[in-house]
């Protein structure tokens, strides 16, 4: 018996004790609870809060619920997710996104669910967006583009933004599918130049999500893009042609080169870190990221088989060969890695990781800085350092490689707390935060969301009334503050491994480094810019009409003289060759090694 149908039998029987016109029955299987364990649903909406379970009730193949709602909710969007308890004060919830559900009139609906699995629509059966709705969402990215984002014009002039918006109002002129906005918004976002504005993966509604992060559409391997070559890093499809080092020349008969250029456009970073770009367009398959190829790639090049042609060259042989390889969903190609790689990280707590080697050199490995939002870190890293720095004490290590290579940003107080460990300052930076508004648009707000109940940044107070050279001022956002509770620091030699991954928070890392002069960076030039970036407050904007959700951010750190347009470029720069992959080396590592054996020698200076 299919559980629709053992649904409906339920929705059936509770009919008869109870009717709403507006009304959705939950049900939910494949739930990990032991027995005498209680299964609850929580959501935004009444009788639902995010603060207390509504119990389901045990039915033949899952667990379920009828949940009323009242008529003022018609039209409204609930978000939801179901719990697992012994206590309800301490549940445990679902890692996936919050899950949605439209409440209408005079309906009785069903939510039909499988724990800790996304939902999926049938994108086939999606009408195109009319283009007088297009027309709204386009006035409603020119206001948030030309009077709210800081950086509009940090990297572009007025005629290359006019251009960008007058490419997306010409293709909303037209009736469009939900895919064809996506990447009309994003290619738009992407000119801004700024890595924190983009059609975001991570907080997107279930329609977006099904199109761009639910079809099996994933390539099944991981890869590097290494001297404009597509080089195989990890093999989840069937085939043993695809093992690492293999260079991947055509995908359907299209030059990975050409599928290279065309997704470039299509990708936001820091200023020219370009690099950065093309870190985003590799894939990684980590089930707890999102990778820019695995959206694009299917989007930009569309194809309808579930298998896609590959050309492929074996680095040994140099043979070139054709075959063909089934195409998987993200989840199904992260657990054929974790179970064929030993080193594949199933979460992010499994991106730190801590050694002390045989010749007395510690590796601390931080990967991510990820404490909040979807499939977020649940390690104590302050415990974590804390026991890392007291065996490099009582173990007297004189070398500690500190790894961020993997490290695209997060929550500032781990790099606080790490700092805490390797200096007494606070790296200084002659810097301000800017705005290009002072009070929000009224025509915006209906659509933005964010983090925390609080906002603030519809009125804001910055350091002088009137705007400099289009901008107001706060010259105290982007300053240090004091720090409390010094900690005993670290006393030997330190080595920082970046890599164009680094952004954000990890870029302000490996930036703080530099300008405290820890130690050696070894590696490639990170992602960010030292003219500093736009981050900080992001406002989160879903679009009525196409429903794409884009991250944008409000205030933008600028330094108060120009600098290069760059990342922070290492003193020691490695660089991979095809061999080098096929062979499984890390120069970075290897790098690191010479560098200590050469001190320890007294051949360079300490």
């Amino acid at each position: 018996m299919t559980r629709l149908i053992l649904l409906s039998q339920f929705i059936l029987l509770v009919s008869f004790s109870t009717y709403s016109q507006n009304s959705i029955a939950f049900f939910v299987d494949g739930l990990p609870i032991d027995k005498g364990g209680k299964v609850g649903l929580r959501g935004s909406m009444p009788p639902l809060d995010w603060g207390k379970s509504i119990p389901l009730n045990k039915v033949e193949g899952g667990y379920a619920i009828q949940v009323d709602f009242s008529d003022a909710l018609v039209g409204e969007v609930l978000e939801f997710k179901f719990v697992c308890f012994d206590k309800d004060s301490n549940p445990t919830w679902e890692g996936i996104q919050n899950r949605t559900v439209d409440i209408l009139a005079d309906t009785s609906m069903e939510s039909i669910n499988t724990w800790d699995k996304d939902q999926i629509i049938d994108i086939y059966a999606l009408r195109p967006i009319p283009s007088k709705g297009l027309q709204e969402d386009f006035e409603l990215v020119k206001t948030m583009v030309l009077d709210i984002h800081p950086g509009t014009y940090r990297y572009n002039d007025s005629a290359e933004i006019a251009s960008a918006l007058e490419d997306l109002r010409s293709q909303f002129s037209q009736d469009l599918t939900h895919a064809e906005a996506y990447l009309a918004i994003t290619k738009l976002t992407a000119q801004l130049k700024c890595d924190h504005t983009r059609a975001g993966f991570n907080n997107q509604n279930r329609i977006i999500n099904s199109i761009i992060h639910y079809q099996p559409d994933k390539v099944p391997f991981t890869f590097k893009w290494v001297d404009g070559a597509m080089i195989v890093t990890r093999n989840a499809s069937q085939s043993k042609f695809l093992q690492r080092g293999t260079s991947i020349l055509s995908l359907n008969g299209i030059p990975v080169q050409e599928v290279q250029q065309e997704m470039l456009k299509y990708v936001g970073a820091d200023g020219a870190t370009d690099g950065n770009r093309l870190y985003k367009i590799e894939v990684n398959g980590y089930d707890f990221r999102y990778n820019a190829f695995d959206i694009f790639f299917p989007l930009l090049f569309p194809f309808e088989q579930d298998s896609l042609e590959l050309e492929v060259a074996s680095f040994e042989e140099n043979k070139r060969q054709r075959l063909k390889v089934k195409l998987l969903r993200r989840e199904t190609r992260a657990e054929i890695l974790g179970e064929r790689y030993r080193d594949f990280p199933k979460t992010r707590d499994d991106m730190w990781a801590f050694d002390i080697w045989e010749d007395k050199v510690g590796i601390l490995t931080l990967n991510s800085f990820g404490l909040n939002g979807w499939k977020a870190m649940t390690l104590d890293y302050k415990q974590f350092l804390a026991n890392a720095f007291e065996a490099l004490e009582k173990e007297q290590i004189e070398h500690l490689v500190i790894d961020i290579r993997e490290n695209n940003g997060g929550n500032d107080e781990m790099a606080v707390e790490l700092n805490s460990y390797l200096s007494e300052d606070f790296p200084e930076w002659e810097r301000e935060g800017r705005t290009r508004y002072v009070d929000f648009p009224e025509s915006v707000k209906p659509y933005i969301k964010t983090w925390g109940n609080n906002p603030w940044y519809f009125s804001l107070n910055p350091s002088q009334k009137e705007p400099v050279n289009g901008y107001y001022i706060f010259k105290d956002n982007f300053t240090p503050g004091k720090r409390k509770n010094k900690k005993k620091l670290y006393q030997g030699k330190i080595y920082l491994l970046t890599s164009a991954a680094n952004t954000s928070l990890a870029f302000y890392v490996a930036h703080g480094f530099r300008k405290l002069g820890l130690g050696k960076i070894i590696g490639q030039e990170t992602g960010g810019n030292l003219n500093d970036i736009n981050g900080g407050q992001i406002l989160f904007m879903t679009l009525p009409n196409s429903q794409v959700e884009i991250d944008f951010p409000i205030m933008g750190g600028f330094t108060l003289e120009p600098q290069p347009n760059q990342g922070v470029v290492p003193d020691i720069p490695v660089s991979y060759s095809q061999s080098d992959i096929e062979e499984g080396r890390d120069k970075e590592m290897e790098a690191v090694v010479a560098l200590i054996k050469r001190r320890s020698a007294g051949r360079i200076e300490q």
